[in-house]
């Protein structure tokens, strides 16, 4: 879904944010040009998708207040940095991560860790994204 503020610029929509191909286009109404930003991580396109349905009204607001990019580049940020400390904290708290690190067992720690990343992702994912 497209989302399209309603100040104009040279006959465009200031601010156009596409959830589907996670862009948010912004036009300088000083200079006319036209300013593009893609998100990829997955977590803005859950986010995204769960807002676009749920509430559609907030992304319109923030689409119209010109503040969708800052908005969405915060959320990345914030997401991020919450999934790896979650992660970190899983890993020190897991006896089984720490014996096979002691061990050199790499693959146990490899598969330990993906598995710890994962319940992270599900915990931060609950409380951030999809709020």
């Amino acid at each position: 879904m497209i989302f399209h503020s309603k100040n104009l610029v040279q006959g465009v929509s200031e601010w156009e944010l596409n959830t589907d191909t996670q862009t948010v286009r912004h036009v300088n109404p000083s200079t006319g040009e036209q300013e593009r930003y893609v998100f990829h991580a997955d977590h803005i396109r859950y986010h995204l998708h769960y807002v676009e349905e749920e509430k559609p009204e907030r992304l319109q607001k923030l689409v119209d207040e010109g503040k969708i990019y800052r908005y969405l580049d915060e959320l990345d940020t914030k997401v991020t940095d919450a999934l790896n400390d979650q992660t970190e904290l899983f890993m020190t708290l897991s006896v089984d991560y720490r014996v096979a690190l002691a061990t050199g067992d790499l693959n146990r720690v490899g598969a330990i860790g993906n598995m710890l990343r994962l319940e992270a992702q599900e915990a931060v994912f609950a409380s951030m994204v999809y709020a």
